[in-house]
């Protein structure tokens, strides 16, 4: 997979050099096109003139029109600079890559990226955007606004130490919990640090044997189902980045979610819709980030009916978290006036516009404990910036398709009863080390 990957993006690369030769001897302006120190200095010193600078962006209608919003204001101050936004509505990231790389080839490769974690390490790997970390000391905002993000943030942006990405939207995992629920059975509501056996003790208690209410929810999603192995100190590959799917930590957090299929304390993983459950009642806990309280609202529950705490502990405080962050092309056509713009997608305007949808977490403390921000429900809605900050990057290797793919398929296996945990985690490491050569 990632011979293939560096083959593909090497040729897309040569591609661009083509193109790129063949619009300067086409009599094309070489000092708009060039990215060295004097042509930048010269651009930005006339505002930007005849310069053109290509966003590439992921997300809704809604993620486009904020990051116009911010263009606008970068042109506000470059009005003579060109900003065009191609915003991918990305289900799959090998969406995201085609488009990448159909524009790399075009001679549009973005100067300026949104891009999800999941990706991240993939564009280090080819090469595809710059460090940041001189362009952020020598700059006071980014400096500041460095300083700012959660450490745990920067670091799934970091690659060998160096810094690729500046946060602008995360989501995390924290477990939420029917207050009535636990009122009723005279059960005091769960705090931080409270255990896995705590955890199922609690849920079976919870569960009623007629199956109209199940104590726990257990999601099949990869995001989803993370945080049962970061809470146990195991993770889906190495320090070095080679998979680790069936390794012991891994093993035995499966096998308790395992249990908690085959004893019914929470209903199938694989086909049901465990956050509708849980507003309508069927459920007494299910773990989630910010992006279903909107619509547990619209469905009537307050802060009366709910909460949230911190993951469960086996062994470590631990959850995940996903999110995006912008990110600088290799060789923009304007450096300077690139860097302005990757300011203006990460000012507090932008963030704030983002977080205002009522989906992504702000990155910084001060935006995600705001409660005109992030708002009032539940009560313990700053427990999610907690989480943040104690979380493990949401695992994402170069060659992150191969691996979702085969877990997901490997934990269908295991819900189903298809196999159990050791063979199917057995079977699973053997195929994805296969696809990654």
């Amino acid at each position: 997979m990632k011979s293939r990957m560096k083959k593909l993006f090497a040729l897309a690369l040569a591609g661009t050099m083509v193109f790129s030769m063949a619009a300067c001897s086409s009599g094309g302006s070489s000092d708009s096109s060039s990215s060295d120190s004097s042509s930048s200095s010269d651009s930005s010193s006339s505002g930007g003139e005849g310069t053109t600078l290509r966003v590439l962006n992921w997300g809704s209608t809604v993620e486009e029109s904020i990051a116009n919003d911010a263009i606008a204001r970068f042109n506000e101050e470059y009005p003579d600079v060109t900003v065009e936004q191609t915003c991918v509505p990305v289900t799959e990231w090998s969406d995201f890559i085609q488009k990448w790389i159909t524009m790399t080839t075009s001679g549009e490769a973005p100067d300026v990226i949104n891009l999800g974690l999941e990706a991240a390490q993939m564009a280090v790997e080819n090469d595809l955007i710059q460090p940041l970390d001189d362009i952020v000391s020598g700059d006071e905002y980014l400096t500041q606004l460095k300083g700012e993000f959660a450490e745990s943030l920067l670091t799934g942006f970091s690659v060998d130490g160096k810094l690729y990405g500046l946060p602008s939207g995360t989501q995390t995992m924290v477990m939420y919990f029917n207050k009535h629920m636990f009122d009723d059975a005279g059960i005091a509501y769960p705090e931080d640090g409270w255990t896995w056996d705590e955890f199922y003790d609690i849920a079976k208690q919870l569960t009623k044997d007629d199956g109209s209410v199940y104590g726990y929810g257990l999601a099949s999603a990869f995001f989803q189902l993370t945080p049962w192995w970061t809470s146990n100190g195991a993770y889906l590959t190495d320090d070095d980045g080679n998979p680790t799917v069936n390794s012991e930590g891994m093993v035995e957090s499966v096998e308790f979610l395992k249990k908690l299929v085959d004893e019914k304390i929470t209903p199938d993983p694989i086909s049901s819709d465990v956050y509708t459950m849980f507003s309508s009642s069927q459920l007494a806990m299910v773990g989630a980030g910010r992006w279903q309280l909107d619509a547990w609202q619209d469905a009537g529950l307050t802060n009366d009916d709910f909460d949230c705490v911190q993951w469960p502990v086996n062994k470590e405080e631990s959850s995940v978290y996903g999110g995006s962050a912008w990110c600088l092309g290799k060789n923009p056509t304007n450096q300077d006036l690139a860097v302005d713009l990757l300011k203006e997608m990460v000012s507090e305007e932008t963030m704030k516009a983002t977080a205002a949808g009522g989906q992504q977490i702000p990155p910084t403390e001060s935006l995600a404990t705001d409660p005109e921000i992030m708002g009032t429900t539940p009560d313990n809605i700053s427990g999610l910036w907690t989480a943040i900050t104690i979380s493990k990057p949401v695992c994402a290797p170069t060659y992150f398709g191969d691996l979702q793919t085969t877990f997901t398929r490997a934990m269908e296996e295991v819900f189903s009863g298809a196999q159990d945990p050791q063979a199917a985690l057995d079977a699973a490491q053997s195929q994805v080390e296969s696809a990654i050569g």
